[in-house]
């Protein structure tokens, strides 16, 4: 009986809202039917159950990271290489892109906000090929590391 009870008050839980002054899911997290939910200061369009775009998800008041970051790399938003593999060969980050024509060489920078912009202090290396190996960028303790090749005349 008390199994049956369970599972009979379980859906409810998950289906039920939550809310504050500034967000109201309406959602089960649970569930794969997706919706929307919004408030003054936030919009989401789905629920882990269904299949969300894996990147950022920005607006005025919020950003989502979606995806499986463990450890987390990825290219910023902003980098002009966007077909950028990033493979975990631990303690190293290997780089990968498709040559851009008429390139030089290739500027690779890195760091911890996906929005940053490409200077001399984010700067890890330059290179004439399409790959580049950041070395013990995983040694240390996991932080969200976001990576810009720009192309080089």
């Amino acid at each position: 009986m008390k199994k049956t009870l369970l599972l009979l008050l379980f859906p409810a839980v998950l289906w039920a809202q939550s809310s504050s002054e500034n967000f109201t899911l309406t959602k089960s997290v649970m569930d794969a039917g997706g919706g929307a939910s919004s408030s003054a200061n936030f919009g989401l369009v789905s629920a882990f159950g269904q299949p969300t775009p894996i990147g950022v998800q920005t607006s005025e008041n919020f950003t989502l990271y979606a995806g499986f970051l463990s450890p987390s790399l990825g290219v910023s938003p902003l980098s002009p290489i966007q077909q950028l593999v990033i493979h975990e060969a631990t303690p190293d980050a290997l780089l990968y892109w498709e040559a851009i024509s008429g390139a030089g060489s290739y500027s690779i920078h890195r760091a911890a906000t996906f929005n940053f912009v490409p200077d001399g202090s984010n700067l890890i290396g330059t290179t004439s090929n399409t790959t580049f190996t950041d070395t013990n960028v995983l040694a240390g303790p996991e932080t969200q590391q976001y990576y810009i090749v720009k192309v080089n005349p």
